[in-house]
């Protein structure tokens, strides 16, 4: 045999689920220079056999399509995990969290930080917030700040509030509510974002070089694990920009981070949203300035999308709703906007002439027909094929969105971990008829909307951000306590798994090169030890990664 049509390897006796539609199926793979050489029974691979060939039995486990976190938050996540993380600790009342914060004291010198993550009073025996007063008596000579697992809400100590200007005569801050003793007026500590406070963001330390780097090999370790071989930061810019960019390809150059990215890059880390009047009139000049747009890059790290944050999370009132919400009726919310009408569609606009994709954090419902209104009329002006224009995380989508996003060629970029891991919090908060009528996976796919399923880690833990886990929470609606969620919006296996791959792939603009085998894509699969399509769906989460393969290199395998 010739060395052209050898194979470099090949992986027999496998159980193929190729998500092409022309072969679902298969039972051996072969692969050379990286990208897939034949797909399909075992003599077709046979013939391409050689001397140098390597030989992969498979044993009967099932191969699938590498799975694409299309929104997450990398070096947050990591460097959240090296942090001092709620999620990670036995807590269960306030007490556990003071516990924890005056221990940390004992080993910090005065007036440094102490970051706190995976705050979440949800879970609590008090079912309270904790109030700056009870942090000031476990570490008062240190500055304290705990940030909630939604990534928006923080709890401050006294220190903390200090260095903000922040006392009883305060007022609303233009981006963050400061939440108040309904008898005293004073400060409670509460700081609830719409949907990013930049006086705090400013206040915080900075995150070196080192640190950032450090936080990538961690999350390619895990994402390698969990069968990830593409994922989309959605954040870059939160830590250092446009240094994050560079660390990336540092830690590519260098081998630390395997895993395919794309970066979003965070409007706020170059627009000033308190002055966006003046920012918008140089808009075109700040984005021209860095010389970078969507689709720069390669098959390793690409630029992606331009991130802009609408409104905020749920569980802090701050999502834009038109009908009010929460489960007490004396304090509901329709939730903020931290950008709308002209001056939204002012930057979409400007953004899109540039030649960017555009991806928009939207929750509610108002804030999703925000959206598409704005997206409709930049269209309308510059209409561009396969645009891609995403909507990320969309909670309550009404069908009437649904059906303008099918006819928009518009994404809704979701999470289904968060059924698993906050959709207790979610029903205690929107009560259980509303929230059945949150992430409607079955209505979505039946009307034809473009739909991608993530994590947005750090916001999901290191479990439930797995998309095995995600997968199981879509296919299984329930919570993590068992309780039903939205048994009407099962999807199958199958759907779910696409959500994860080819369809992942279709928002990022490349389903051309990846989300599926077939021959001539990049050769990045996994291997799982059941077939999910075929088990019983409440064992989905138990299915393990036991080998994770990209451009044609096994980076994972299972001890």
């Amino acid at each position: 045999m010739d060395k052209v049509s050898e194979a470099e390897m090949v992986l027999i006796n496998a159980n193929v689920i190729t998500m092409d539609k022309k072969r679902p199926r298969a039972e051996a793979i072969a692969i050379k220079d990286g990208k897939f050489m034949k797909v399909g029974g075992a003599d077709e691979v046979k013939e391409l056999i050689g001397k140098k060939t390597e030989i992969r039995d498979v044993k009967g486990m099932t191969v699938v399509p590498g799975f694409n976190d299309v929104h997450n938050h990398v070096t947050q996540f990591g460097l959240v995990e090296q942090q001092i993380n709620l999620r990670n600790e036995s807590v269960q009342s306030i007490n556990d969290i003071l516990n924890i914060v005056g221990r940390q004291a004992e080993h910090q010198s005065k007036g440094t930080w102490i970051m706190i993550e995976g705050y979440n009073q949800n879970v609590l025996e008090e079912k309270r917030h904790i109030t700056c007063w009870e942090l000031d008596k476990v570490a008062p000579d240190n500055i304290v700040c705990l940030r909630h697992v939604n990534m928006n809400m923080y709890v401050l100590n006294s220190k903390l509030l200090a260095m903000m200007g922040i006392d009883k005569n305060t007022e609303d801050l233009e981006d963050a509510e400061v939440v108040k003793d309904i008898v005293t007026g004073e400060p409670t500590g509460l700081l609830n974002p719409h949907p990013s406070c930049e006086r705090l963001n400013n206040l915080m330390p900075k995150v070196s070089r080192k640190d950032i780097l450090k936080s990538i090999e961690w999350v390619n370790q895990l994402y390698l694990s969990q069968g990830i071989t593409s994922t989309t930061d959605e954040g870059v810019g939160m830590s250092d920009f446009p240094g994050e960019i560079g660390v990336y390809q540092e830690a590519i150059d260098s081998d630390i981070f395997n895993v395919r990215i794309n970066l979003a890059i965070w409007s706020r880390a170059f627009l000033d949203f308190e002055n966006l009047d003046e920012e918008l009139k140089e808009i075109d000049a700040k984005l021209l300035t860095f010389g970078i747009r969507s689709g720069l890059g390669n098959e390793k790290l690409r630029i992606g999308p331009f991130k802009i944050v609408l409104d905020g999370p749920l569980s802090g009132g701050g999502t834009a709703t038109h009908e009010p919400y929460g489960i007490d009726p004396q304090n509901q919310s329709t939730g903020v906007m931290a950008i709308q009408g002209q001056k939204l569609e002012d930057l979409v606009s400007a953004v899109h002439s540039l030649g960017w994709q555009l991806s928009v954090h939207a929750i509610g419902d108002r804030a999703i027909d925000e959206v598409l209104d704005v997206y409709e009329a930049v269209l309308k002006r510059k209409p561009k094929i396969n645009h891609r224009f995403r909507i990320e995380h969309t909670y309550m989508p009404s069908s009437n969105a649904m059906d303008r996003a099918k006819q928009l060629g518009v994404s809704f970029v979701m999470q289904p971990g968060f059924i698993w891991e906050l959709g207790d919090s979610f029903i205690s908060h929107l009560g259980p008829e509303k929230a059945a009528k949150t992430f409607p996976f079955k209505s979505l796919l039946e009307k034809g909307v473009s739909v991608a399923f993530s994590s947005d880690r750090p916001v999901t833990s290191i479990i439930s951000g797995s998309p095995l886990l995600g997968i199981h929470a879509a296919v299984n609606q329930r919570t993590v306590s068992g309780q039903e969620y939205a048994l009407s919006q099962k999807i199958l296996p199958e759907e779910a798994l696409r959500l994860y791959t080819l369809d992942a792939a279709y928002t990022t603009c490349e389903e051309n090169i990846k989300g599926s085998i077939e021959v001539d894509k990049l050769a990045d699969l996994t291997i799982l030890s059941e077939d999910l399509t075929n088990i019983e769906i409440t064992k989905i989460k138990d299915i393990q990664v036991k080998a994770t393969m990209v451009g044609g290199k096994f980076f994972y395998e299972q001890q």
